[in-house]
């Protein structure tokens, strides 16, 4: 598929494992090494560098439960923004369901991903 500015859509590496699976670590190794510039994204680097009012939602003036399937929902329509731009991803996630890959799936059909399950010990 090509990429809206005219060049090749991106390829994306697709992390999906457990909260502190080594998923982050994985992420920052293949950065480093990867041939051509890959940007490593998270939910964790939205939530980290203030994107979600974290304290409002601590202090229960807003609900997360229902901001939580909009924002995860805007997250992976966000991803296809990007790779049609011309991006390359490296993307942390976590499918804590068969209808949340099922979602992701859709999202992304046509586009170059490659799916990697980690995985760690208990």
């Amino acid at each position: 598929m090509s990429a809206e500015n005219g060049g090749p859509a991106g390829q994306m590496i697709l992390l999906n494992g457990a909260s502190s699976s080594g998923k982050s670590s994985l992420a920052r190794a293949v950065q480093a090494v990867i041939e051509r510039p890959f940007w490593h994204i998270s939910i964790d680097h939205l939530r980290d560098s203030g994107v979600l009012p974290s304290a409002r939602i601590k202090s229960g003036e807003f609900a997360w439960r229902a901001m939580r399937e909009p924002f995860f929902i805007g997250f992976e329509t966000s991803l296809l923004a990007y790779l049609r731009a011309g991006n390359n991803l490296i993307v942390e996630h976590i499918m804590e369901s068969e209808a949340w890959l099922h979602r992701l799936v859709g999202i992304l059909a046509g586009q170059d991903v490659f799916f990697v399950g980690v995985h760690c010990d208990l």
